[in-house]
């Protein structure tokens, strides 16, 4: 099954458009919204709700943000590779007292990571608060390529389904061309295709932040 991508590239034009037909004091981005037709998709149902990662083609502005738990090599690795903050070991418990600190650093962050050797604190303190956001952190061990893994991850968005039959994603930014945007919905409709969902779709909506949604002929 191929793609309309006259229609998909037409719409991300149109949303581009009358998303800046307005100055605004910052810059916005681009996101779909995916609805799934209510009779064909069953959410009530926990395993017909959609929950994964995504990496996509192309970076996106400003990319994920990344923390990191852990110490010593694994906190060197992880500075190097460009994560936003990272957190030591012995931080972590009182970060698990402190609701409010815990709460802001699970929203602030699109994406965890943590050494092998800090998951169990992690899980032990910060295990409600991130799990709840779908937030859990990989372990990773010292020596692991933390470069190529951060790197990953500034691509990477989180498609959620919650109690209706649809999600939002980002995939886009106002810095980036079109074709690029366009790179990007197309791996979200792949990856819906992967999941035996893409003839369940009622349509497939583009919009800047700020903008009205556009319907993407797809």
């Amino acid at each position: 099954m191929s793609y309309n991508m006259t229609g998909i590239e037409a719409a991300v034009a149109e949303a581009r458009a009358k998303g800046t037909e307005k100055s605004r004091k910052f810059e916005q981005s681009f996101d779909i919204a995916v609805n799934f037709r209510k009779k064909e998709l069953d959410v009530s149902k926990p395993e017909n709700r959609l929950n994964q990662e995504l990496v996509l083609p192309n970076v996106l502005f400003p990319p994920a943000k990344v923390c990191a738990f852990g110490d010593g090599e694994f906190a060197d690795n992880a500075k190097a590779a460009g994560v936003e903050q990272v957190v030591g070991k012995e931080a972590i418990p009182r970060l698990g007292e402190e609701k409010k600190e815990r709460k802001s650093l699970a929203k602030g962050y699109d994406f965890f990571i943590a050494a092998t050797d800090a998951m169990p604190l992690v899980g032990r303190y910060l295990g409600q608060t991130l799990g709840s956001r779908g937030k859990m952190p990989r372990p990773f061990p010292p020596q692991a390529d933390l470069a190529a893994i951060v790197s990953q991850y500034k691509r990477t968005v989180r498609i959620r389904m919650r109690n209706t039959p649809t999600f939002h994603v980002k995939v886009g930014h106002v810095r980036m061309g079109d074709k690029e945007i366009v790179g990007n919905i197309v791996a979200v409709l792949d990856f819906i295709k992967s999941k035996e969902l893409y003839d369940r779709i009622g349509n497939v909506m583009v919009k800047t932040t700020m903008g009205p949604m556009v319907e993407a002929s797809i």
